[in-house]
């Protein structure tokens, strides 16, 4: 039934010395003999369990998975291919079928039902071992590269999602940057949250009181109630899945973080960036600040030169008014004191005298006045700067 290669001969099947391959292998033959001398053979390299039926084969495989199975094709109850598809189903390691059968169609069978490899009666020994051995050392290799590949593609996935997160980084700073308001800020961070994947509730704290933003839009009761009562967690604690970010400004409160237990990793990741999201929604609270606190300052500003430009108007028409009553003044003088002289008994030569001193003060004060023109120029330059001033409510200054 077994046969043996002389030492020497053969020696591209032996088994190279330097190479130490151990295992435990499940011979399944109905046959006890057959089970013996397979047996013997192949314990001088590996640990064998033997089984006399498919049943009792997947009973052995379920209770003490081997790392190579031994499998007579021909069997009474499960037959050898109707084992091997039944262990197919939830085993990978390697099915070695034992068969007497030398047509193709038979060996094709074997193949089909998910065997690895094929040997056919009579059993050459060293053979045997050199299949059983090279069956064991490929499908250790294959474990090795399905682990190296798992590593490789969670190495790529961390990449991708650290790029991914430090895209949604970028962009909640890019679009921050020009927030109004707190409350806008609390959405920018709400959303940013969102977009790595996680429910949160966003809050920015300022002098006169907090913006927060959910998911569902305003925060509940409760929620304002457990916002209080996070503020006094520290920086960071987690409970579950449960996580809370505190900066001085700004707060994080997320719901659903990844099992830390079954994805350390992302877990991990997302820690880090929501820290970085609160640490920067900090110093963004910081530019709404200075922004509002501008536009508080320019609308003082413009409600100053609105009032100065009134009253400059005011006074421009009062000095317009008074000009005109000091012309009407001067010319009622010159007048009263013209009717004056019937009663005064003043010769004509002291008329004369009289009236040309009086016309040349009224020409003095008349030239004097007549110098408001520049005035007028200065103040008409002055509105026109208080209105340039003034100029669009929606001016930015940071």
């Amino acid at each position: 039934m077994l046969s043996h290669t002389p030492e020497g001969t053969d020696g591209e099947m032996a088994i190279e010395d330097d190479v130490v391959i151990t295992g435990r292998v499940l011979v399944v033959d109905d046959d006890r003999m057959t089970r013996t001398a397979h047996r013997s053979v192949l314990a001088r390299k590996f640990d064998v369990l033997t089984a006399a039926s498919g049943e009792e084969a997947l009973e052995l495989c379920r209770a003490q998975l081997p790392d190579v199975v031994l499998l007579d094709v021909g069997m009474p109850g499960l037959d050898g291919y109707e084992t091997c598809r039944q262990l197919r189903e939830w085993a990978g390691i390697p099915i070695i079928f034992v068969t007497a059968h030398q047509c193709l169609e038979e060996h094709l069978k074997a193949y089909e039902a998910g065997g690895n490899d094929l040997i056919t009666k009579p059993v050459n020994g060293d053979i045997l071992i050199r299949k059983v051995g090279v069956a064991i050392r490929q499908h250790q290799v294959a474990l090795t590269l399905a682990q190296e590949k798992a590593v490789l593609e969670r190495m790529a996935m961390g990449f991708l999602s650290g790029a991914t997160q430090n895209g949604i980084l970028l962009n909640f700073m890019r679009s921050s940057m020009v927030c109004q308001d707190y409350r806008e800020l609390a959405v920018q961070l709400m959303g940013a949250t969102r977009d790595l994947g996680l429910s949160c509730c966003a809050v920015i704290h300022h002098a006169t009181g907090r913006a927060a933003v959910t998911g569902h839009g305003e925060p509940t009761p409760l929620e304002l109630s457990i916002l209080d009562y996070a503020q006094e967690m520290g920086r960071v604690f987690q409970f579950k899945r449960r996580l809370v970010v505190n900066y001085e400004r700004a707060s994080i409160i997320v719901s659903d973080m990844p099992d830390e237990a079954a994805e350390p990793e992302r877990a991990g990741a997302l820690r880090d960036s929501l820290v970085i999201l609160a640490e920067t929604a900090e110093a963004l609270a910081v530019n709404v600040d200075m922004r509002l606190e501008a536009r508080q300052r320019a609308e003082q500003l413009q409600v100053a030169m609105t009032t100065a430009e009134q009253a400059l108007l005011v006074l421009g028409e009062k000095n317009r008014v008074m000009q005109m009553d000091c012309r009407l003044l001067l010319q009622e003088l010159a007048d009263g004191i013209e009717r004056s002289y019937s009663w005064l008994n003043t010769s004509q030569t002291q008329e004369s005298s009289i009236s040309h001193a009086m016309d040349n003060a009224i020409q003095r004060v008349l030239e004097r006045m007549s110098r408001s023109a520049d005035f007028e120029a200065q103040f008409e330059q002055v509105l026109t700067a208080l209105n340039m001033g003034r100029g669009e409510t929606g001016v930015e200054l940071f």
